[in-house]
């Protein structure tokens, strides 16, 4: 197990103010690790700066180039696919990770036989006030639909088992979202986890990130991990809200009006019904699915 190898992948876009500082930092870290083999990985994702020529200048880095900006998901899809370490970590461009906390999310993997670890942002991290909202409802959303507590939903930082992340990357998105949706699917999965405490500094350069559209999308990702996984988890709450407050209006207006069960009522009720019927059905499609996946990339013969 303390042999095991470790690839650190690191997407980057427009990141040369940052870069050179945090590979530097990272290379000297990583030099003091007793790892058989670390290696550094970045991923240029069609920066239009220098970027790239920054990083093909430092020794001990492995450079993969983009030909156009694909995403920050998809950046990091591609480092997964070409990396040689039996253990997956996410660090980001951007001067935002300290190379010790990455020591502690490894450490934690190794020590613990761990299939992932996230770095918990701790009450010292730097956060954008413009964002803060954001993420508030987008934590309110998820710890109402998974029904478990979530500290850190999207930590950049965070470390997978490649037999572990490798077979569920066509489900993660080539934008913004990777880190939201693989801690769905761990969490889903029933994976063997970890968290550790991190410190997230102030970022240097101008992120990519655009607030009210990617937090939609991540909205949209959320919904289809777990649509994907427990349907009936969404859809069949909804049926049976829809069935209450159709029985609940149509029994209200029959006893005032005396005429009757109203339309809309009967609308909601038979709607609400059809939910329920779709979501058991979209869940045994579901654990087939799941069963032949598992069958092909997770479990094959």
């Amino acid at each position: 197990m303390n042999n095991d190898r470790v690839s650190i992948i690191i997407p980057a876009y427009n990141e040369a103010e940052a870069i050179e500082m945090v590979l530097k930092e990272l290379l000297l870290e990583t030099a003091k690790w007793e790892e058989e083999m670390v290696e550094i990985v970045v991923v240029n994702d069609g920066s239009s700066d220098e970027t790239a020529k920054i990083v093909d200048n430092i020794e001990g880095v492995r450079l993969i180039n983009h030909r156009r900006n694909k995403g920050y998901g998809a950046a990091l899809k591609t480092g997964i696919k070409e990396a040689h370490g039996d253990i997956i970590a996410w660090y980001d461009a951007d001067g935002q990770h300290r190379p010790e906390d990455l020591r502690k999310v490894i450490s934690k993997m190794k020590a613990e036989n761990l299939d992932y670890c996230i770095g918990i942002r701790d009450k010292d991290s730097y956060e954008e006030k413009s964002r803060r909202l954001g993420k508030k409802i987008l934590k309110c959303i998820l710890n109402l639909i998974i029904r478990e507590e979530l500290k850190d939903f999207n930590s950049g930082m965070r470390g997978f088992r490649k037999e572990v992340i490798l077979p569920y990357l066509p489900l993660l998105p080539n934008t913004f979202g990777a880190s939201t949706v693989t801690t769905l699917l761990m969490l889903e999965q029933e994976y063997n986890g970890g968290e550790v405490s991190i410190t997230a500094l102030k970022r240097k350069g101008k992120s990519s990130v655009k607030q009210i559209r990617d937090g939609f999308r991540t909205i949209v990702l959320i919904l289809q991990v777990i649509l994907l996984f427990q349907p009936m988890r969404i859809l069949g709450k909804a049926g049976i809200i829809m069935c209450v407050a159709g029985g609940i209006y149509g029994i209200f207006r029959a006893l005032q009006w005396s005429n009757g069960i109203p339309i809309l009522a009967s609308i909601l009720v038979i709607f609400g019904f059809q939910l329920i019927c779709f979501g058991v059905l979209s869940d045994q499609i579901s654990k087939i699915c799941k069963q032949v996946y598992e069958q092909r990339y997770i479990y094959p013969k």
